[in-house]
């Protein structure tokens, strides 16, 4: 169990860097309470319809909105008004409306009202208990009145059809300042109602020492209890993540360690966990963390005090978030690749032990971080963007199939795609005999190394792509899979190197740096394995 006796020292620096970053941001916020603010969250409620819970901006303030959807999204019913007046309503990615349905279809919606003071709030709440036709007057959850921090909420609805509320709450700091004691980051609070939100128990205590502005993850483990991971400050000033069950008395919670990154830092990494529980009790997540200087998103398998099957996600991955369905795990996050912001995903069917792209989503505008949903017939990505609310269905997506054209400049763009981590780039056609061994080898060290990236790119023409996809099936090899466009072969070759002369098997091994070493021959278990 974590106590919460640790010393800390003074933190006057990293105060004194978030006023500075608030001041300089202010502009931001004002453009966001006109219409930037794209804070969204989405929910199947128990017909397997989809909503989501927006704001609609009315001036500096702003409107809670729902919307249904009862084709996945295809199409959506006319916007439901929750709030009666307009009123403050945070709606940033990490720090948004949020929705939840209870056992009855009961429809819960809560949100932060900033107060009058920065980094200052209430968590607010209302309740429909007709399908959304009519509102109860919103609410405060939590009973401590002071003019501080509560904020980043997160809500889940249990098996016993309880509703739990947690946040980050400052009322301990406040107390640690009064009396010159030292105290890191904030705390997290809970609550919970057992009568459908008419009434709430707590406030509930979880943990002292969190991180001040990252998303708490909820979810329900195996036997349907609420369960909540968050990034926490260790000793002597580590921001990894911890993990909990929720006791309804808010007594003897044990505190567990669930990422050992040790990544050493005074500061608002503004990226919060994701978790999910399989039937078998496997905790799945993914977060957020700087190893060896670099800050990247992860996934692993938290089941004890190390997690395992820990893998990187690509370079410039973040917020991401992860739904389990059975053995399928599914991950989606947001990166831009210098030219569009983009949504990409992976898919597993074997219980996140080896991945395969999913589908991608991509705008040029304004966007939100996106959202993971999860029933029993159906996973999907939500994605609100400034031109409207965008679905990706991941049921549907295995694998990446499809042969994509290999032109002129697709090399620059695969690079850039996975600039920042090793992957290889292999060259092959129908006919050679010698590619076919090296294949083979390749999908051998693949079922070793399930993150091992590949992009093949065959010399034969595009027209020969079902016959490419069949062959590459055949060997077992998994790729971002490529074929040569309708360009002279001579070209497309001097694209991917001008001292290519054209024999194979070819293959190019990138480093995270982004240098590379060409090989010529049959790769061998050696040389991959290298990588």
């Amino acid at each position: 169990m974590i106590r919460s006796t640790h010393r800390y020292g003074r933190r006057t620096l990293p105060v004194f860097l978030c006023l500075v970053l608030t001041l300089l941001t202010q502009p931001v916020l004002a453009a966001m309470s006109h219409g930037r603010a794209l804070g969204t969250t989405a929910a199947f409620d128990h017909q397997k319809r989809l909503w989501v819970v927006r704001t609609e901006p009315v001036d500096k303030n702003a409107h809670v909105i729902l919307q249904r959807s009862d084709d996945e999204g295809a199409t959506w019913q006319p916007a439901i008004r929750v709030t009666s007046k307009p009123e403050p309503v945070s709606a940033d990615g990490e720090n948004r409306p949020k929705l939840a349905f209870g056992p009855r279809n009961e429809i819960y919606v809560t949100w932060t009202s900033p107060t009058s003071q920065r980094f200052t709030g209430d968590i607010r709440f209302t309740r429909s208990l007709d399908g959304g036709k009519s509102w109860s007057a919103p609410s405060v959850i939590h009973r401590d009145r002071q003019l501080i921090t509560h904020r980043f909420e997160s809500m889940l609805v249990d098996g016993a059809g309880r509703v739990w509320v947690a946040w980050i709450d400052k009322r301990d700091l406040g107390a640690a300042q009064a009396a010159k004691q030292d105290y890191a980051g904030a705390a997290v609070y809970y609550a919970y109602s057992d009568d459908q939100g008419a009434t709430w128990r707590g406030d509930y205590k979880l943990v002292d020492h969190s991180c001040e502005c990252c998303r708490i993850a909820l979810a329900l483990n195996a036997k349907g209890r609420a369960t909540a991971m968050w990034r926490h400050v260790f000793p002597p000033n580590e921001r990894d993540h911890a993990f909990a069950v929720l006791q309804p008395d808010g007594k003897n919670i044990v505190v567990e360690r669930a990422t050992t990154d040790r990544w050493r830092i005074d500061a608002c990494p503004h990226h919060g966990p994701s978790l999910a529980f399989a039937p078998n009790g496997a905790r799945h997540a993914v977060w957020f963390n700087q190893v060896k200087g670099e800050g990247r998103a992860f996934y692993g398998r938290l089941t004890g005090s190390d997690p395992e099957g820990v893998q990187a996600l690509p370079a410039g991955a973040v917020h991401a978030d992860i739904a389990v369905r059975g053995s399928t795990v599914a991950i989606a996050w947001k990166r831009f690749d210098g030219t569009a912001t983009r949504v990409e995903s992976w898919l597993s069917n074997d219980g996140g032990r080896s991945f395969t792209a999913g589908p991608s989503l991509q705008t040029q505008g304004e966007s939100d971080q996106p959202r993971m949903l999860s029933n029993d017939s159906s996973m999907l990505i939500v994605w609100r963007t400034a031109d409207g609310i965008e679905v990706a269905r991941l049921g549907d997506a295995k694998r990446d199939d499809a042969i994509k054209p290999f032109s002129r400049d697709t090399l620059s763009k695969i690079e850039q795609r996975h600039a920042g981590s090793e992957f290889w780039v292999v060259l092959w056609d129908l006919e050679c005999v010698y590619c076919m061994k090296s294949l083979s080898n390749l999908a051998a060290v693949q079922k070793q190394r399930p993150a091992l990236k590949i992009v093949t790119i065959a010399t034969d023409s595009i027209t020969a792509q079902s016959e490419l996809r069949e062959r590459l099936e055949e060997l077992g090899v998994q790729s971002e899979a490529y074929a040569f466009a309708a360009a002279p072969e001579e070209a497309l070759r001097f694209a991917i190197d001008p001292k290519w002369m054209g024999e194979k098997p070819r293959a190019y091994r990138y480093a995270t740096d982004g240098s590379r070493i060409a090989l010529s021959g049959v790769l061998t278990a050696k040389e991959l394995a290298g990588s």
